[in-house]
């Protein structure tokens, strides 16, 4: 994996924690990221 892609992914998983902070800014953050860790 090149650094370019890296940072590409790290971007995405970024904004993608941030559009959910803003859709779901009244359920709990850490179960949400727990729900999405146990995906991976």
């Amino acid at each position: 994996m090149t650094s370019r892609t890296r940072d590409t992914v790290a971007l995405f998983a970024i904004a993608s924690l941030a559009i959910l902070a803003v859709l779901y800014a009244d359920a709990d953050l850490g179960q949400i990221f727990e729900g999405i860790l146990a995906h991976w």
